[in-house]
């Protein structure tokens, strides 16, 4: 087995481990239920409330790094949810735990991935990932720990 995995498209071997992989999820948004087609696409929604267009919009989008990008418009920096940042963690774990708890398939590869230390690679990102080295990792904590739990069901 080998000691660690590091992730960050939803390309190659370890694709399944992406928020953007397609695995989609079912939320509950400001009490009612949605379907996502993947974790980035859940977490860009959360930005807004899900009677706010800019939810529906993201969430009609079929690829996850259009929903990213589409947040990082002017018109959709604003009037953002007033909790959004001190929950952004918690929101990505949810989707997360949402995607291997709701997708067997995925459950099951993630399992496969035995005790390897997870890591979120990605050059730009070193708040979710560890960027080049320096980063918090936090996408691949919460991934060991998901993998715990089902490991233990």
């Amino acid at each position: 087995m080998v000691a660690e995995i590091r992730f960050c498209s939803p390309l190659g071997k370890w694709w399944f481990l992406s928020p953007y992989a397609e695995f989609p999820i079912q939320m509950n948004v400001d009490g009612k239920f949605y379907t996502f087609p993947t974790v980035e696409h859940y977490y860009q929604a959360m930005k807004f409330h899900a009677t706010d267009a800019r939810f529906q919009t993201i969430l009609s989008l079929k690829n996850p790094d259009d929903a990213r990008l589409l947040t990082k418009k002017p018109e959709y920096k604003i009037n953002r949810r007033l909790d959004f940042d001190e929950n952004k963690y918690t929101i990505m774990e949810a989707g997360l735990y949402a995607k291997f708890t709701q997708n067997p398939e995925a459950a099951e590869m993630l399992k496969a991935t035995g005790d390897a230390v997870l890591i979120k690679s990605c050059t730009v990102c070193y708040k979710c990932g560890f960027g080049e080295g320096s980063g918090h990792n936090r996408m691949g904590k919460i991934l060991m720990k998901i993998r715990e739990e089902l490991s233990n069901i």
